[in-house]
């Protein structure tokens, strides 16, 4: 109980911004409608789907290498984390708190695409694009805070973390399949987590040329790799 204590408090003191600056969210509902219409237009259903799927996985990149290393980012700016530090709260409740208080962007994603989903029928594709999602939470929320806790400046941490999120998600095979490109290029693109993501969605609904496994091990070892790379940069107490 302690222990989640912590994480509640944790959460209450990050997710302010929904009430200072709820603008935030409503940034958010209109970039995913934005590139619904657009995809729409080019793809008819065919692009509704290639929509869900790349907008959760985008969403779950965004939420961990941006929303998460930029807290931990502003928060050091802020001498706050000298504040958790000090207090009883350990790196665990601390790095959950905060990835709750970026939830809100999830569920606003969600809350535009479920409708969708359901009214042309692609629930399947939105029940595929959960599941890479979720290990692109895992691998994104490690590499922001990795970001995060190495950058010596604060105010830099958007200045890298921004054209991050939005570079591999708008470049790469997310929002678009990657049988548009040539085969070898888009097998190469798998070693990209944004793009092994959204092709392990569209592989599971059998809509990808590109054996699963491929996917499955890119994600697998960009998994591993950031949560070492994070164990070593995330050291409570010494910054």
């Amino acid at each position: 109980m302690r222990f989640l204590w912590k994480v509640v408090g944790v959460t209450y003191l990050s997710s302010r911004w929904i009430v200072r600056q709820p603008q935030w969210l409503i940034q958010t509902v209109l970039a995913s409608i934005g590139f619904l219409v657009l995809l729409y237009l080019w793809g008819g259903r065919a692009g509704i789907v290639n929509y869900i799927i790349g907008d959760l996985v985008a969403m779950s990149w965004s939420v961990g290498i941006n929303i998460v290393g930029q807290h931990a980012g502003w928060y050091r700016l802020m001498n706050l984390m000298d504040a958790f530090i000090a207090s009883e709260t350990g790196p665990t409740s601390y790095i959950l708190g905060v990835f709750l208080s970026s939830a809100p962007f999830i569920l606003a994603s969600l809350g535009v695409n479920l409708p969708i989903a359901i009214a042309f029928n692609c629930l399947k594709a939105l029940a595929a694009a959960v599941i890479p999602s979720l290990a692109m939470l895992v691998l994104s929320t490690a590499l922001g805070l990795a970001i995060a806790m190495r950058v010596r400046k604060g105010v830099n941490i958007s200045a890298i973390t921004n054209p991050i999120s939005y570079i591999l998600t708008v470049l790469p095979p997310v929002y678009y399949p990657a049988m548009l490109i040539p085969k070898t290029v888009a097998i190469a693109a798998m070693a990209c987590p944004t793009a092994a993501a959204a092709e392990l969605a569209r592989a599971l609904i059998g809509l990808s040329p590109i054996p699963a496994w491929i996917p499955i091990a890119s994600l697998a070892a960009w998994v591993g790799a950031s949560i070492a790379l994070s164990k070593r940069a995330v050291r409570w107490g010494l910054f």
